[in-house]
């Protein structure tokens, strides 16, 4: 009976034991329930963490760019020309733009400072005496260079579409990029006959009007060379270039508005190789921080927009900057004081 009884004894404990190293139901959802709520308290911070990160690289594309332009201007005594080279377009000799589509042809400012980069390696493959444009750029203009590019932007259109005369007259692509120079506020939408910005219509910023007044005989003097004497409200005050992210796809309040908008910002900056329109480089005057990315800074970071001063510094402004504040910062010369903490 004793043997019997300590088998069953035996079992008994065999049978707890087995129950014990399992996991009950309830036991289970516990579990589930504290992994999940872990991962909701961690997720924000990781994703804070991966986004601080990501501003960083932005910040230092910009800071690059600012020292590229400083260099440049060091070298030659001028800003980098908004337009570049000198070449045979459409039967006729093009050296600076005549009509608004001469200005999606050119070699762009960022074209200039890519020696300044560490870029020359890039910059020696292109043919200052061929349009930007030209098929031959083709597999140049499609590079995608990271320090054009801020790695937060999340948009639909990777290579912007490069046309020739007319909104459906596409003859490339190219890569595109994530910064624009700041040419100015927009003071009214008047341009001339060929629908070229006028000085009349434009506070004026760092990089100036991109050509001359008309002369007495009616023909374009052709570029304006502008320096940094020229900035009389000083470089910390004055941005050279900033973010306008998510083109050449329309985006509004942090929501994209337009895949590919070609009414506002698909033609007017073709990407980072090539001239863009004067009109996309300008401020609308009634555009505050992060609305729009037709006629503002804009980028895909959650507290502000990252811009470049004159100076080579880099500072990010709040979606909360009063447009009086923005306005000073882009204008050269409208003897404003700015203080940036």
């Amino acid at each position: 009976m004793s043997f019997v009884t300590a088998s069953s004894n035996s079992k008994v404990d065999h049978a707890i034991r087995s129950q014990r190293m399992g996991f009950t139901l309830i036991e289970l959802l516990v579990t589930l329930g504290i992994l999940s709520i872990l991962v909701a308290l961690l997720l924000p911070a990781v994703l804070s963490v991966r986004e601080s990160s990501r501003q960083l690289v932005c910040k230092n594309n910009l800071r690059q760019t600012g020292l590229a332009i400083q260099t440049f201007h060091d070298a030659n005594k001028r800003l980098p020309s908004l337009y570049n080279g000198s070449f045979e377009h459409a039967g006729s000799s093009i050296a600076f733009p005549r009509r608004y589509w001469d200005e999606h042809h050119f070699h762009s400012w960022q074209t200039a400072i890519l020696p300044q980069l560490e870029q020359t390696a890039v910059y020696d493959r292109i043919d200052q005496t061929l349009a930007a444009s030209d098929p031959l750029h083709q597999p140049i203009v499609n590079l995608l260079l990271p320090v054009f590019q801020c790695p937060s932007t999340s948009n639909y259109t990777v290579f912007s579409k490069v046309h020739q005369y007319a909104p459906n007259d596409v003859i490339g692509t190219a890569a595109r990029s994530d910064y624009e120079a700041m040419g100015g506020v927009r003071l009214s939408t008047t341009s001339d006959e060929n629908k070229m910005v006028t000085g009349t219509t434009v506070a004026l910023g760092v990089w100036g009007l991109p050509r001359q007044s008309v002369p007495k005989d009616g023909t374009y003097a052709g570029l304006e060379t502008t320096r940094f004497r020229d900035v009389s409200d000083g470089l910390s005050n004055s941005m050279v270039v900033a973010e306008v992210a998510g083109r050449p796809d329309l985006y509004v309040r942090g929501k994209p508005d337009q895949p590919y908008g070609v009414g506002s910002v698909g033609i007017m900056r073709p990407a980072w190789a090539i001239s863009g329109s004067y009109h996309a480089t300008l401020l609308r005057k009634d555009l505050g921080v992060n609305v729009s990315n037709s006629g503002g800074i804009y980028s895909f970071h959650t507290n502000g927009v990252n811009i470049g001063l004159a100076d080579g510094s880099v500072r990010m402004l709040s979606n909360a900057t009063d447009i009086a504040v923005l306005h000073a910062l882009t204008t050269r010369a409208g003897r404003e004081t700015v203080i940036l903490e």
